[in-house]
């Protein structure tokens, strides 16, 4: 059962934004809703233009870094570009060797293997450097928790760019060169929620002296696959960089489009999170992301055509394994696991695949409404990785736990770490301990948060093509939900595709085509007559070229 929050609003300030902005009264409740209080916020929210980026000169470092890159270009130095294996690093690393080789810079590309490296920094990637006589490394999506590592670099006379979105551990900053960071403390940048791409952007930008708009497409695939907040600057990169991966001119990304079934169609951001994100992070979860690198880079139709085929091939290989795993550890969960006691629920294996247990993590917080760490185990050194609730800044908590792990970095929602075998008992008590502190039993159920409730009559096609202003949705900005009360089902309920339901519901005047995608077993058994209350996202089905508003169901109640 989930705890429908329906928002109230202030009634003066929603009548603000519909005169001064000449916006429909549901549009001004959505925005507010947002926590868009002023007709300035929400006009630079709707409007959304390239122009209202802030400068990137304003990043803390960005001069310095300028600097020490054109004096490499004019010595000839060999730069390596320092990557993580993720949808956001890869395609970081993909713009600044793009960018960099077009303005004549030596330049190479590293992403560590996740399996072998693991994140960040390492000791192999150092031997690599060494062997390669870098002279520069610029990191980008990694770096600010890499303290031995650069410490090393510099006995070894190589500086170090730091180029990194996730927060500072204990707020201290490694020796590096230049360490560009909008979360670092003495940073004054306006917009702290940059994706590691956002920031080589901003490098890459400040590099040039103008704006790159042709690369946005690569900067709206990594902020978009890695759900940092979609509101200010990073709204503003997906909202254009969605344009522009629709008429992008790298072959690459053409042919995961069209590998991925999206050709002819307008890209929108749950493409890239659900289908095109999740084959760019493929390689990296379960072989080589130099394989997604490959792809984003190459001018070869022939070789885009066989790497995106790969990419497809071990996504659906990726999937298996996450399957097999979360059935493992759900199972686990029934025996080991006192709801009671557990707030967080850590669970491990010495099976498990460390390129998945993200996801795995992240199903199993959909699934319980509680943080989840799941830790793949061996003799000695072990690798986590967790998912959080709102009300549970996971970072923060693996902070307070730092004495028990060897290793760690992420963000509130999102974390991995790595840990010695014989502290994870510890480390499961202490996380738990901190979670009782903050959690209570009401936090731990299931929200919807409902944007308003408005009748079946207000949904009209004209109304569910306004709502597009709003997009693109995502963290901060999620798609709008409205309920629905007192309405009746025409048809009993019809199963179709895997545990989708579809059903005809009427408050007695209009009837609308409803679908629920996932929820055979998750709503009430419901037949013909039976009144219902919904809470549903309205879309419009195109069927025969004919178009007719349909309701997304998001939940039911009997």
């Amino acid at each position: 059962m989930k705890d429908w929050c329906i928002k109230t609003q202030d009634e003066g300030l929603k009548r603000r934004l519909v005169d001064e902005l000449n916006i429909s009264s549901i549009i001004a409740e959505l925005l507010m809703n947002r926590n868009i209080r002023t007709p300035n916020e929400a006009h630079l929210f709707l409007s959304s233009r390239l122009e209202d980026l802030n400068s990137p000169l304003l990043l803390k470092d960005i001069d310095r870094a300028v600097g020490r890159i054109k004096r490499a270009l004019s010595k000839n130095e060999t730069v390596l570009i320092y990557g993580d294996y993720d949808v956001d690093g890869i395609t970081a690393t993909a713009l600044l060797i793009t960018v960099f080789s077009e303005i004549g810079l030596k330049v190479q590309a590293y992403i560590p293997d996740r399996l072998k490296e693991g994140y960040g920094l390492s000791s192999e990637s150092i031997k690599f450097i060494k062997e390669k006589k870098i002279s520069l490394v610029i990191t980008v999506d990694c770096g600010i928790s890499s303290f031995k590592e650069i410490d090393l670099l510099n006995e070894l006379g190589i500086d170090v760019i730091i180029t990194d979105h996730h927060e500072p551990r204990n707020k201290k900053l490694p020796k590096a060169f230049a360490i560009i960071d909008p979360h670092r403390e003495d940073c004054l940048y306006p917009f702290k929620h940059l994706s590691g791409v956002g920031v080589a952007f901003k490098l890459a930008e400040a590099m040039y002296g103008k704006f790159l708009r042709e690369h946005l497409d690569l900067v709206c695939l990594g902020t978009v696959a890695d759900m940092v907040p979609l509101i200010g600057e990073n709204r503003i990169f997906a909202k254009h960089g969605l344009g522009c991966l629709g008429e992008t001119g790298k072959v690459g990304i053409r042919a995961l489009v069209e590998s991925s079934g999206l050709s002819n169609r307008k890209i929108n951001e749950t493409h890239i999170g659900y289908i095109l994100g999740p084959r760019i992070n493929s390689a990296g979860r379960i072989s080589s992301p130099n394989t997604s690198l490959k792809l984003l880079l190459t001018k070869s139709k022939e070789e885009a055509k066989c790497l995106s085929d790969i990419l497809k091939s071990e996504n659906c290989t990726r999937q298996e394994i996450v399957e097999d795993i979360l059935k493992e550890a759900l199972l686990k969960i029934e025996k080991e696991i006192n709801f009671k006691y557990h707030k967080v629920l850590v669970v491990e294996s010495v099976n498990w695949h460390v390129g998945v247990i993200g996801i795995v993590a992240s199903r199993i917080t959909d699934r319980f409404f509680r943080p989840a760490i799941v830790i793949s185990t061996n003799e000695e050194l072990c690798k986590g990785s967790g998912r959080s609730i709102r009300n549970f800044h996971l970072f923060e908590a693996l902070s307070e736990c730092e004495e028990l792990l060897n290793e760690y970095g992420g963000h509130k929602q999102a974390a991995g770490f790595s840990i010695m075998k014989r502290n994870i008992g510890p480390f499961r008590d202490k996380i738990n301990r901190i979670a009782d502190k903050l959690l209570d039993i009401n936090e731990l159920m299931p929200k919807l948060d409902i944007d308003m409730e408005i009748e079946l009559k207000e949904i009209t096609p004209e109304l569910i093509r306004e709502l597009e202003v709003m997009s693109p949705y995502g963290e901060e900005n999620p798609e709008p939900l409205f309920s629905a009360k007192n309405l009746f089902l025409k048809t009993d309920i019809q199963y179709f595709g895997k545990d989708n339901v579809r059903m005809w519901i009427s408050d007695g005047n209009l009837t609308y085509e409803a679908v629920g995608f996932g929820l055979s077993t998750a709503i009430p058994s419901v037949v013909k007559n039976d009144n219902v209350d919904i809470v549903y996202s309205p879309s419009i089905n195109n069927f025969r070229n004919e178009d007719s508003v349909q309701l997304v169901i998001k939940d039911l109640r009997y």
